[in-house]
């Protein structure tokens, strides 16, 4: 291994080390869909050709089977499904969550994660409230119905083409009744 190799294999372990805990997972959980709500992990596995037309209908080439699946439950019913991705940033991934209702609308994104050194406005409020309940119809298109962050386009646009991604795969999902 080259001494230049190390930062990026730092990066790789840090990523990894990054996951999600269901403790983590259900905090967040709680403040959508309140105290009583349990988080169970939905295990999905993707075939080439479903990965395709996910693409295909997202307009956006992802790592569908990387995305961690979460099922908020409350009283025994499907109360909504959290999800928690990355998208890269200008060089590095920004790990984000979204949190859906159960008609796939999102209730919530927070940006769990943040790596660049600039842009790291995208994590405001301001800035995450604007994708509450937008879903797969709607485009998400920065500079059009998501507001751009000056000095953050390029994390703007990668969390808005995330956010659409995975608002078209809840709908993917539940489509198909895998949730």
């Amino acid at each position: 291994m080259r001494f230049s190799d190390i930062p990026i294999l730092i990066l790789l372990l840090a990523g990894t080390a990054l996951g999600q805990s269901r403790e983590d997972i259900a905090e967040y959980a709680a403040s959508y869909f309140g105290d009583d709500v349990r988080v169970h992990p939905v295990e999905i596995t993707l075939s080439s050709v479903d990965a395709a037309l996910l693409s295909k209908r997202s307009g956006a080439r992802h790592a569908w089977n990387k995305v961690d699946v979460w099922k908020a439950e409350k009283g025994g019913k499907t109360a909504g499904v959290l999800m928690v991705d990355n998208v890269k940033g200008k060089a590095r991934p920004i790990t984000y969550l979204v949190a859906f209702d159960t008609a796939g609308v999102i209730l919530a994104m927070e940006v769990l994660a943040y790596r660049e050194s600039h842009g790291g406005e995208v994590r405001s409020p301001l800035f995450l409230e604007q994708f509450a309940e937008k879903s797969h119809r709607d485009a998400l298109t920065v500079g059009k119905d998501i507001r751009n962050i000056s000095g953050a386009t390029i994390s703007s646009r990668a969390l808005a083409r995330g956010a659409r991604a995975l608002a078209t795969y809840v709908q993917y999902l539940q489509e198909g009744q895998r949730l």
